[in-house]
């Protein structure tokens, strides 16, 4: 029996308006597992400098499935597929993007960043985890991927795929086009994903720079051809602003100086709180059943954790580092300083500082008395990498990178390397300045 969908409830958002939940979709959105998303910041430690950035990754991933639905529907329209097979695909792409986010842990990136990745370990892995081996979860999804020959499998292989070829879905939805499209629309250059987090982030931080990008029209110009997703040029200039507004966003808001240092002290916190086992992060990561325990409140308001006198300063937003001096790489006119940046890395950087600052008679010790703060990729457009193909006048493909686009032309910030001191050691700081401008600058920075 098919899934009939005529039946949902409707959802008032603050960004999209009304979203649709399907009948069929509320025994994941009413779970535990799903309901935990509520209790995760979207934003994590943003809400430090913008206090209305405490929305949630439950809001997000309602929010990209509504996305996605628009995607999907517009992409197989113009495949001329019936009614049945169209909805096939919505109920499959909108599991796939309410599912994207489950196995975010406290502080969403902040705590993959300091507890999962550092154990080998990614959001996207605990994600296939979750669905996977809660049995009540794992039942409810398969009963409805069975009546369209899909399994919890499928999904759990999809949530954890970096890359096309590890994409599960690869049936023929017609002669020329198969499933992997369906990767683009969660994964891709100008997924659902991305697009709801720049309106969604931009809406509650109230920066702005997202609030007026046109998705829709994206959506209307998107068209599947040999397995790729391409944007027709009448859509390029919407694309373009998105770009803008990410780069804005990354500048402002993630890479915001001060949110930086929050999220390093909360990471330092985690560490502590995983070395003195106060919670036992392996523990919590040995069973699924346990890691869906953790949440942001479970964290911060637990009764040992909250004795830790690192916790106070935080909760009363006293952060023990600052910035004292930063370069900012803008394109296009610096492409070769962030092409340095990401193949020197932190590490060499503050290999050269505590060398520089020994050889002056000062001894001040990385992760401890300093830190270098450089640019994480999945925050900013990954300018190296990302290929888009447009649709140009006449049905000719165009293959370009993002960064050969007209936008780069326009002068914005897209990295920020960082040196931060602790406050105790503000007496220092002329001198770390003075050699940390000489080693980023020396090394074409």
């Amino acid at each position: 029996m098919f899934i009939d969908m005529n039946r949902y409830k409707i959802v008032k958002d603050a960004v999209h308006g009304y979203i649709k939940i399907y009948h069929h979709e509320l025994s994941i959105v009413d779970s535990y597992i799903f309901q935990r998303l509520r209790r995760i910041k979207q934003l994590s430690v943003v809400d430090i400098v913008y206090p209305g950035a405490v929305h949630t990754r439950f809001q997000h991933s309602l929010g990209t499935a509504h996305i996605a639905e628009t995607m999907i529907r517009e992409l197989l329209r113009k495949l001329h597929l019936k009614q049945y097979d169209i909805d096939r695909y919505v109920v499959l792409i909108r599991l796939l993007a309410l599912l994207h986010d489950v196995g975010h842990g406290p502080f969403s990136h902040l705590f993959e960043d300091y507890i999962l990745l550092p154990k080998g370990l990614s959001h996207e892995d605990m994600g296939a985890s979750i669905v996977l081996g809660i049995d009540d979860f794992s039942s409810s999804l398969d009963s409805i991927l069975n009546r369209y020959g899909y399994s919890v499998n499928h999904i759990a292989k999809a949530l954890k795929s970096k890359s096309i070829n590890e994409w599960p879905f690869t049936s023929n939805i017609t002669h020329e086009v198969s499933e992997k499209i369906l990767f683009y629309i969660i994964k891709g250059v100008f997924s659902a994903d991305i697009l709801d987090y720049l309106l969604r982030d931009s809406y509650y931080t109230g920066t702005g720079y997202g609030d007026n990008i046109d998705w829709y029209r994206i959506s209307y110009y998107l068209y599947a051809s040999n397995d790729k997703l391409v944007i027709d040029y009448r859509a390029l200039d919407v694309f373009e602003q998105m770009i803008i507004a990410r780069l804005h966003m990354f500048s402002t808001v993630y890479y915001h100086k001060t949110v930086r240092a929050a999220y390093r002290f909360l990471g330092d916190i985690l560490r502590k709180i995983d070395e003195l086992k106060l919670l036992d992060f392996n523990r919590y990561l040995d069973t699924v059943e346990s890691y869906v325990e953790l949440d942001d409140y479970s964290i911060l308001l637990n009764d040992r954790v909250k004795s830790l006198s690192e916790v106070r300063e935080f909760l009363s937003r006293r952060i023990p580092y600052k910035a004292i001096a930063e370069h900012r790489i803008s394109l296009p006119d610096n492409v070769k300083s962030m092409e340095y940046l990401l193949e020197v890395g932190k590490k060499a950087i503050e290999d050269s500082i505590e060398e520089a600052m020994k050889s002056r008679g000062i001894e001040i010790i990385r992760n401890r008395d300093f830190f270098v703060d450089t640019p994480k990729l999945s925050l900013n457009p990954m300018l190296k990498v990302d290929d888009i193909y447009i649709m140009l006048e006449g049905g000719y493909i165009q293959r370009k990178r993002i960064f050969e686009l007209p936008w780069v032309n326009i002068p914005r910030t897209a990295a920020i390397v960082r040196v931060y001191i602790r406050r105790n050691l503000l007496s220092k700081s002329v001198i770390l300045r003075e050699v940390f401008n000489r080693i980023v600058e020396g090394g074409g920075l």
